[in-house]
């Protein structure tokens, strides 16, 4: 017995002096399925603007992850009402880029847009200002509002300096690698 551990352990250092590991070389892996995603996401809706002319509220996300994008998408529904005069529903369809910040290990949606808006029986200029508006909500709210929290999966919760190397999507699984300082 102790005759085939040391046939096996010496070829196996022999290989690691040859082939040191780096710590810096190493990186940390999160795998996110679309409904593990989903149920993050529900967390951070309703989303409501108001001004004085029009009222928005986006509600009910459905996260789309395409093959091989980068971007992680969202359908969303959309109701908006213009002074009391009158209200509409329809659908919207947003996507945004993944953003990790270090030091709260959180993800954020970033460079987030309105890619389609349907809202039907409605004018074409009343469209383009709930489009605007919509462009503006999700603009200005998705990238102050984590989409996921390091933790959350037994993770560690903090990797300092810790910086996103790719992120992909795969077999309908969002894939996020950090690269360890």
């Amino acid at each position: 017995m102790r005759r085939r551990l040391i046939f096996w352990l010496a070829p196996l250092l022999g290989w690691l002096a040859l082939h040191p590991v780096y710590a810096k070389d190493m990186n940390f892996v999160i795998t996110m399925d679309r409904a593990d995603l989903q149920r993050r996401v529900d967390r951070m809706f309703p989303i409501i603007r108001e001004n004085p002319l029009i009222t928005v509220r986006l509600r009910h996300p459905q996260v789309i992850l395409r093959e091989g994008n980068d971007r992680i998408g969202l359908r969303l529904e959309i109701a908006a009402s213009a002074a009391g005069q009158f209200s509409v529903s329809g659908l919207a369809t947003v996507d945004g880029v993944l953003r990790f910040v270090s030091d709260s290990g959180e993800f954020y949606l970033d460079d987030a847009r309105v890619r389609e808006l349907r809202i039907e029986n409605i004018p074409p200029p009343y469209e383009e200002q709930i489009r605007l508006l919509a462009d503006g909500v999700v603009r200005d709210l998705l990238p102050e509002r984590p989409v996921y929290v390091l933790g959350q999966l037994g993770e560690a919760k903090r990797i300092m300096g810790s910086e996103m190397k790719s992120i992909a999507v795969r077999s309908g699984k969002l894939i996020v690698e950090l690269a360890l300082p």
